[in-house]
């Protein structure tokens, strides 16, 4: 026994002289520089990575693996590697090459797609998109005759739309719901209007997620009529129709830019005051194509990987810049639209991840006030439900999440009423 432990140490010993040595690290740093001095920038990378395990300090080795990064082919994995050393606690002169050479690298990716709303697009922090391979989406219609045959051949004129605007974004009607990736249902509206200010939503879209965070469609609701009975006439549906589709490519959040179709406008939901559109503004379609380059933390593939992706904090941020980004957009929305609780509901998102709770509760204060139909009360409900959950005040989280099923039933407050009922039943 003894001598086998003599021989365990002795094999580990040579390992560390090998792999961790000065040896090791200048012997390494001589290969990578040979490879890079010939410009052959990506062979040299695995050599600097040797020399920096050695000697992770290693003044040389860092300068150039930074070189060598910047001018190497952008695969994801590059990107991710400077990036990660532009974030580097060691205050060198590699650190501070790297922070340049991070903003080269945006720009240099971004070139082309420069004028996007990418920040609210994506939903919280979270990146959510299909896999590109998944074209063209099934759709499913359910209960396509309880409508008027308009509203079925004005969403489908949506779709193409779609299509026609993009090289990739495509869609199939299927007759079974099973293998739907997008789901359209019709319902009734629960919308009072008494007077003629009514503001009412045409459709909403509300993305369905399974195990650990698979998405496994998307629903698109539509409401039969207005809340005065009446029929949607065939612009209606198909302007609806075609922001609502946007939703389900992964379009989370808004624009704020009325020339676009993703834009949300102030009217109480009717996107571009009836005005029929016929193409995707420049902004939309950068934000769509940009979106389908970064990868994914939200899709219907699990770890969906790819070097051709970009690594999404280089291109956004961390954490902390995007919430940022995110609060300035919201707040400049609800300086232009005051008198809007999606505002104000959607600031209040932004503020639960900062963990800055009061904000969040004051926030849905003011859209309570201001809400205007059962999609934004059950927002408001449902929020105060998460929020409360997150300060661990149980019995509060329960008696909003029950208010949020009372207003509209689904899956997610249902496992959000699990979650918390279960919490209290092991106090």
């Amino acid at each position: 026994m003894r001598k086998i432990l003599l021989f365990i140490f002795f094999i580990v010993l040579v390992i560390a002289l090998v792999y961790k040595s000065p040896f090791s690290a200048l012997y390494n740093y001589n290969k990578a520089k040979a490879f890079y001095d010939s410009k052959q920038y990506e062979q040299s990378l695995p050599y600097f990575e040797r020399s920096l395990f050695a000697s992770p300090k290693g003044i040389l080795a860092r300068f150039y693996y930074v070189l060598a990064l910047s001018k190497a082919k952008p695969s994801y994995s590059v990107e991710k590697k400077l990036f990660d050393l532009s974030k580097s606690t060691i205050n060198d002169e590699a650190t501070k090459t790297a922070k340049i050479q991070v903003k080269a690298l945006k720009f240099k990716l971004l070139r082309g797609l420069e004028n996007n709303y990418i920040y609210n697009a994506i939903n919280g922090n979270d990146i959510l998109r299909w896999d590109i391979r998944s074209f063209p989406l099934k759709v499913y219609f359910e209960n396509p005759t309880s409508v008027p045959d308009y509203y079925v051949d004005a969403i489908k004129r949506a779709m193409g739309l779609w299509t026609s605007n993009t090289n990739f974004v495509k869609f199939v009607v299927v007759n079974t719901p099973e293998s739907a990736n997008i789901y359209v249902k019709f319902t009734d509206i629960d919308t009072d209007c008494k007077n003629k200010a009514c503001r009412y939503a045409v459709a909403y879209t509300q993305p369905v997620l399974v195990n650990d965070n698979i998405l496994k469609r998307m629903d698109l609701t539509f409401y039969r009529t207005n809340p005065r009975n009446q029929s949607f006439s065939n612009d209606e549906v198909f302007n609806t129709a075609v922001h609502e589709l946007g939703h389900t490519l992964g379009i989370m959040g808004h624009s704020d830019n009325p020339t676009d179709l993703m834009y949300s406008s102030n009217d109480g939901g009717v996107p571009w005051n009836g005005s029929l559109r016929q193409s995707l503004s420049m902004r939309d379609l950068n934000t769509l194509v940009l979106l389908y380059r970064l990868e994914p933390s939200i899709s219907n593939v699990k770890n969906l990987k790819s070097e051709n992706f970009y690594y999404a904090p280089l291109i956004l941020g961390d954490n902390d810049q995007i919430l940022q980004k995110k609060l300035l957009e919201f707040k400049k929305y609800i300086n232009m639209y005051p008198e809007m609780a999606s505002g104000y509901i959607n600031i209040a998102s932004v503020y639960s991840d900062m963990g800055d709770f009061d904000s969040v509760i004051s926030s849905l204060n003011q859209a309570e006030r201001l809400a205007k139909n059962a999609d934004e009360t059950y927002m408001i409900a449902y929020n105060r439900s998460v929020v409360y959950y997150n300060m661990q005040q149980y019995d509060e989280a329960l008696k909003f999440a029950k208010v949020a099923k009372s207003i509209k039933d689904n899956q997610s407050i249902q496992d959000l009423i699990n979650d918390i009922e279960q919490i209290m039943n092991s106090r």
